[in-house]
């Protein structure tokens, strides 16, 4: 071991943990005793169930017992025993344990509440630190600062990754700020302005149209094209191949091939609106027997319109090169318009794809010509790929092409109109400049003082604006920089300032915070994006610090659009939904999950089941069970639920005996609770606590082995688990965790339901028919720490509406948690317990809960 200097030796044999300087507290005879009387035995010399022990508690000095408080492991040990009688689950009520008098119960948690509240009082109020703007808040602030909608492509993709503390990603003390960031700053301010302000010629307006020929390389090869097109010259065309996740295949969506290579995409960057006329043909009048074609043609086609960043979307390691901007349902022999208005950069280029189609149509379509069409010969397979249009004009000879009668997407058209004007007359240009074009002509001190208004979300001083001005004038007279570049150079500069990146909220005796700085936090939790005029002039007028004031802010604020970004923000963050993907199912085993774009549509059905709760203002407990959920036909299927059509999601009501309803039913989160091959009863069990009642269990000790589990199905996740219980150290806990995941087992991996464990799965040939070995039933049966005995997902929604109460409170630290951007303290807990218990009373639902934690003394304090 190496020798430390005398001083260093000296300084770490004294040092305490947690704090520098000693604060020492008598201990409460009362608690002393009581912690000695039903504590010790199982948290004591003898034994330390939960990596907890007490008997070292204290230290006799004088006579006292007494307790250092500046030590962080005895406060966190007082802390935890004051959790526990809290919620009433210490000691455990087992027949041989011995039970405390309520008066003892009560006069223990009086004493810890009043010394832990002192100490923290002490040592100052918790406050929100000095947060600097995520990812998603950067993105909503600058679409709303600079007025720009419908861009295909998310340019902080290449921002540092923000730091999640416990789902959270908008926590002061966890949020950084290195150069990477400055330099991914830098990069995405020059495009997102140079997008908003146009100081270059008007281009002119075309409409240009992609001809069906367009859409592949001409060519007089005689192949069949592994991709089925066919166009007829100056009228259609048609494709029969598709995918929802187009990675899984290189060119699976339909591109214009010959028209990027003639064109190079679009000549102009800028707001265009992309118009096509399109109809299902052949989707339940084909010839064919309908296994041969590997997809579900009962619902309607789907047709997608992507925007690929030059002809870089269709490789399918190039995901960020592509962006969905159009979906719909087509209808059966009925040409349809549809159109969207989207920003295209010069290069971009559209593509299509059915997006519920059968994937690479060769292997399918060999068989099928097997069967129907013994008169051609199949080719286009190994060395000639054909990824071109088989058109009837150019391929001698018969080919599929020639007498193909399978289902198809009929485009009739795809035309390109712009660019729009408002690519010129952007909202920026008009509020910064007047709509100004020319910079000779703009009041260079009035723009930077407008831009700096918004962008720092509070009034500015003229002096404030001065460097910005010298920046530009710098950039201009010494360097020699255009104007546009020293204008855009200036705004830049303040798009990486402190004032826009981070929030800041000064520091007062007070500890409350100003009109501007509650604005600025309520735009945040609601929108995750700055304040809009209305607010701004309400903080102005100093109106926020008035509750009912700022209680009409509240309610305007969740009824606008831009609310949405609390639904995923919040549900990203409360239902941990950061995690789904993190762990993706196995594409063998659960293929459906792929094929049907199954995450999105997960993902989607818990938004919209939050989206409702918000604008319905419906009872907590509906989290835990409702009778509705939000499905389109993808996800109904997926649940076996019949009658729901079309990919846009709707209000779907259950039978009395469904397992679905609440969020327990929904797939996102029984997706993210497995581990992509299996279940696992405890990481669901873990969930349940942590998220639904705000009870999570400690960390498992450092010596005990993981669970190995039994991937091939052969046993049930109940016996492997019973060994595991075995083990005295982890037996309480998980006799806690457990049970709730116990009763979820009846969801497989995937959310789907099933009343067996099974074995394997595999799928035959071209019909990708899915066979199913059964092993043991599930036994979804198991007994809660209070000895209710639950059967499966119904009777745990049941026991769980018993503890709506752990529900209200923890939701209610959820939200202010994520409204303020820092973690709860002992000093918040008196609030938040008369908030959760108003609403919990029955006559108050989620949208109430809201507004009860945004108008808050806590959501006020810095």
């Amino acid at each position: 071991m190496p020798r430390l200097y005398p001083a260093l030796s000296f300084a770490l044999a004294t040092f305490v943990p947690g704090s520098l300087q000693a604060k020492e507290e008598v201990l409460d005879e009362g608690v002393r005793l009581f912690i000695q009387g039903y504590c010790i035995k199982c948290h004591g010399p003898d034994e330390d169930k939960g990596d907890r022990t007490f008997h070292e508690l204290g230290q006799k000095k004088n006579g006292q017992w007494i307790v250092n408080l500046a030590d962080s492991r005895k406060t966190d040990l007082l802390q935890d025993v004051l959790d526990q009688l809290n919620l009433g689950e210490m000691p455990p009520k087992k027949t041989n344990v011995k039970q405390p008098e309520e008066v003892e119960t009560k006069q223990a948690i009086a004493w810890l509440t009043k010394v832990l509240l002192d100490f923290e009082e002490e040592k100052g109020p918790k406050e929100t630190v000095l947060r600097r703007l995520n990812r998603n808040e950067y993105r909503n602030t600058m679409r709303d600062l600079l007025g720009l909608q419908d861009l295909p492509f998310d340019f902080t993709e290449n921002f540092p990754a923000d730091e999640n503390d416990h789902g959270f990603t908008n926590l002061g003390d966890s949020l950084s700020l290195s150069d990477r960031h400055l330099d991914a700053y830098l990069v995405a301010a020059e495009r997102y302005l140079r997008m908003a302000f146009r100081f270059e010629g008007k281009a002119p307006f075309k409409s240009e149209v992609i001809k069906p020929k367009d859409w592949g390389y001409p060519s007089s090869q005689k192949n069949t094209p592994w991709m089925y097109r066919l166009y007829k010259p100056n009228d259609y065309l048609d494709f029969a191949a598709g995918k929802k996740q187009l990675s899984d295949h290189f060119d699976l969506g339909t591109f214009p091939h010959e028209w990027y290579r003639r064109t190079k995409g679009m000549k102009v960057s800028g707001y265009y609106k992309i118009v096509l006329t399109a109809e299902a043909v052949r989707r339940l009048t084909h010839p064919y027997d309908p296994k041969m074609i590997p997809t579900d043609l009962s619902p309607p086609m789907q047709l997608a319109l992507f925007v690929s960043r030059g002809n870089k979307g269709m490789a399918s390691d190039s995901v960020k090169s592509r962006s969905k901007v159009g979906h719909w349902d087509l209808a059966d022999h009925q040409a349809k318009k549809f159109e969207v208005t989207v920003w295209l950069d010069k290069g971009d280029a559209p593509f299509l794809n059915w997006d519920n189609g059968p994937g690479p149509s060769d292997y399918w379509m060999r068989d099928i010509c097997k069967k129907y069409h013994t008169d051609i010969e199949f080719r286009g397979k190994q060395g000639s790929h054909a990824w071109h249009v088989v058109g009837k004009d150019l391929v001698p000879g018969r080919t599929v092409s020639d007498v193909w009668k399978g289902p198809a997407i009929r485009l009739h058209e795809l035309r390109i109109n712009g660019p729009l004007a408002r690519t010129y007359q952007s909202r920026a240009q008009q509020v910064f400049l007047d709509g100004e074009r020319d910079l000779a002509k703009v009041d260079l001190q009035l723009a930077f003082t407008r831009f700096a208004r918004r962008a720092f979300r509070r009034p500015v001083a003229k002096w404030e604006v001065e460097p910005y001005l010298k920046i530009e004038n710098h950039a201009r007279m010494k360097l020699g920089r255009s104007p546009e570049d020293a204008f855009f150079l200036a705004l830049k500069a303040m798009l990486v300032s402190p004032d826009f990146l981070y929030l800041k909220e000064e520091k007062r005796e007070t500890n409350r915070l100003s009109s501007f700085e509650i604005s600025n936090r309520l735009s945040h939790f609601l929108w995750s994006s700055l304040p809009d005029n209305e607010l701004f002039q309400v903080a102005k007028n100093d109106k926020l610090t008035d509750r009912a004031a700022l209680k009409q802010q509240v309610e305007r604020l969740l009824n606008d659009p831009r609310s949405n970004a609390f639904v995923e923000g919040f549900a990203e963050s409360w239902l941990r939904l950061d995690k789904l993907g993190t762990m993706p199912p196995a594409s063998l085993k659960f293929r459906e999950y792929y094929r049907y774009g199954l995450q999105n549509a997960m993902l989607e059905e818990t938004h919209q089941f939050l989206d409702h709760a918000v604008k319905e203002n419906v009872p907590l407990t509906d989290f835990i069970h409702s009778d509705y959920g939000f499905l389109n036909q993808d996800l109904a299927r997926h649940y076996g639920i019949k009658g729901i059509e079309g990919i846009h999601f709707r209000k779907v009501s259950f039978p009395e005996d469904s397992m679905r309803g609440g969020l327990l039913g929904q797939g996102s989160i029984l997706t993210l609770t497995a581990n992509g091959v299996d279940t696992s009863p405890v990481i669901r069990g873990i969930w349940v606590l942590e998220s639904l009642l705000g009870t999570p269990p400690a960390p498992p000790p450092p010596d005990v082995e993981p669970i190995d589990p039994d991937v091939r199905g052969a046993q049930a996740v109940k016996d492997l688990l019973e060994k595991h219980r075995s083990v005295q150290a982890c037996a309480d806990c998980h006799a806690k965790i457990d049970p709730y995941g116990f009763a979820l087992e009846y969801f497989d991996p995937v959310g789907g339901y099933r009343p067996t464990y099974y074995r394997s799965r595999f799928w035959k040939n071209s019909t990708q028919s899915t066979q199913l070995f059964p092993s043991k039933p599930i036994d979804g049966s198991a007994t809660l720490t209070t000895g209710e005995k639950i059967h499966g997902p119904r009777t745990l929604k049941k026991a769980l509406l018993g503890k709506r109460g752990l529900l209200a409170r923890n939701l209610a630290e959820k939200l202010l948690t994520y409204g303020t951007g820092r973690s709860m303290s002992l000093r918040d807990d008196e609030e938040l317990e008369q908030i959760s218990k108003t609403v919990n009373n029955g006559q108050f639902g989620f949208r109430d809960l809201i507004i009860k934690v945004a108008t808050s003394q806590a959501f006020q304090r810095k």
